[in-house]
């Protein structure tokens, strides 16, 4: 590997990020106006004109994604549009994007590939320029897919899957390719003097990056600890979705989060989840950078060289989640909310309260349709996903009646008795659930909302319902309802419901909240 010879007069005297500025408060941070400057602990790996690339873990389960062909083809297609973009910035190109480029993308992903694309084939001049980019891009979403490998493999139980998991994030952590897996401020890393140049000159294209951004991150609660028969039902509703709509979208205040779209993976794996939500932002400096007409190819070169040393493990080794390292809204600013370790620091956000795009302002650790806290440990509760998101509650009852008042489609994932049995409930356009447990029971004697978690429960068979209500006194004349009797009922919004009613702060002078969904959203 050849010394760092590029700026070097800037290493002698700058720290990094000299610019550096303090919270704004609630609206965030002021956007920064000078461009950042080389750190002097740049890795040396990035100098290296070498490919290096590396390859998967050996394991049974690689390429085990294909057992779900759309899903495995849906992925596939999202490398190609990235690269497919990159080649025309760095062609000059780049008056193609929203029409040409774009077409040629969005044909692609509605006609993806059978087997994973080399995307130096389809992007040579941007390999050739930006090749260490690459590296860090290409070791990511190795990850992305052997995380989904081991999640779709039928021959291990859920805790060898688990187990797989944290060894699957040593093995891609020991690289110096490696991407941070702590928290770090979303709204510091957005507010460069460059951020936001992309999504706003070419938002068709960018609604396509943060469109498979949006399935890279839901996939995740549709696998985790689900049986692989459950898992292919549950993408016919979150492929529609993806393909009809979240490509398409154009209005998102931010990219999309793992724990927005999985809070159950995200919480039980936050390293994973925060590495995830940092690629994909280093996806955004690099789009933005690369989008700069005022920059030469050597300040375009100098600040995506800068963008990955933001995020690289070696960068954060050593500190510590939940901590700003004694500088909040720094590149060392690793704070999360408290409930969601698997969730970096958001624009607004006050302790578990921040502002999600098209969703509005969130609690964490709460129910987002009775606003009461989470429980801890089984039963945990349920989430429900719904026209693009997903929103995690207490209850069974919260869960109905929140994707039953919620148009279209929608998937319930709730817990149940057995630590190992996740009941998986999908509706129709008209509502009408079918259930992956054929003799799933419930229990609902309404009261106290606090108290629901208790009250409200699915039981795998109609002897665990019994075992229940033997052990607790309070149901002994409680009948086992059926999922068509249960379903019927619906108790509306209940009147702990707390909406969180504050301006959007990505909006020019705070903008306005969004409606109140009648699904709990704030």
């Amino acid at each position: 590997m050849k010394t760092l010879t590029m700026l070097g007069l800037a290493l002698l005297t700058t720290t990094v990020f000299a610019q550096e500025m303090p919270g704004m408060g609630m609206g965030g941070m002021k956007k920064q106006t000078q461009l950042p400057k080389m750190p002097a602990d740049m890795p040396r790996w990035i100098e290296s004109p070498g490919a290096d690339e590396l390859f998967y873990k050996a394991a049974p389960y690689n390429w085990s994604i294909n057992r779900i062909p759309k899903f495995a083809r849906d992925m596939y297609a999202t490398g190609v549009g990235h690269a497919m973009a990159y080649e025309a910035l760095v062609r000059g190109e780049v008056s193609t994007l929203e029409t040409r480029t774009f077409d040629t993308i969005n044909w692609v992903l509605n006609n993806a590939p059978r087997i994973p694309v080399d995307e130096g084939a389809i992007s040579p001049t941007f390999m050739r320029r930006y090749g260490y980019l690459e590296k860090v891009f290409d070791w990511a979403h190795t990850l992305h897919f052997q995380t989904i490998d081991t999640f779709t493999y039928p021959g291990m139980t859920d805790e060898q899957k688990e187990a797989e998991i944290e060894r699957l994030w040593a093995f891609y952590s020991a690289q110096p390719y490696a991407i941070t897996g702590l928290p770090m401020n979303m709204d510091y890393l957005d507010g460069f003097s460059y951020s936001g140049k992309f999504r706003t000159d070419y938002p068709k294209v960018n609604g396509l990056f943060w469109g498979y951004h949006w399935l890279q991150t839901v996939n995740y609660d549709m696998l985790y600890r689900v049986p692989f028969k459950d898992q292919a039902p549950q993408y016919e509703i979150i492929g529609a979705r993806y393909h009809e709509t979240e490509l398409y979208k154009t209005d998102r205040d931010f990219m999309p989060m793992t724990a927005e779209m999985s809070p159950r993976f995200a919480k039980r794996f936050p390293q994973i989840a925060n590495a995830f939500d940092n690629l994909h932002m280093l996806h955004d400096n690099v789009n933005d950078i690369l989008s700069q007409p005022d920059l030469t190819e050597a300040q375009k070169q100098e600040q995506v060289k800068i963008a990955i040393y933001r995020v690289l493990a070696s960068t954060h080794k050593g500190e510590t989640p939940g901590e700003a390292e004694g500088k909040e809204n720094t590149l060392h600013d690793h704070r999360h909310p408290p409930s969601m370790p698997g969730m970096g620091w958001m624009k607004g956000s006050e302790d578990d309260t921040m502002y999600m795009s098209g969703m509005g302002w969130m609690d964490m650790g709460a129910c987002s349709h009775c606003s009461i806290p989470m429980p801890e440990g089984n039963p945990w509760g349920a989430t429900v996903s719904a026209e693009g998101w997903t929103m995690k509650v207490r209850c069974l009852m919260c869960a109905r009646d929140m994707a039953g008042e919620t148009p279209g489609r929608a998937i319930i994932r709730a817990a149940t008795e057995d630590p190992n049995r996740l009941l998986v409930l999908i509706s129709d356009d008209e509502g009408i659930l079918t259930s992956n447990i054929k003799d799933v029971v419930f229990l609902e004697k309404f009261g106290e909302h606090p108290e629901c978690s208790g009250w409200s429960r699915a039981f795998t068979s109609r002897a665990a319902f019994d075992k229940y209500v033997a052990e607790n006194p309070e149901f002994k004349d409680m009948k086992p309802l059926s999922l068509e009797e249960w379903s019927k009922l619906n108790h509306g919004t209940p009147d702990t419901y707390r909406k969180i009613d504050m301006p959007n702060p990505y909006k020019p002078g705070g903008g306005t909240p969004p409606p109140t969904s009648k699904g709990g959203r704030s």
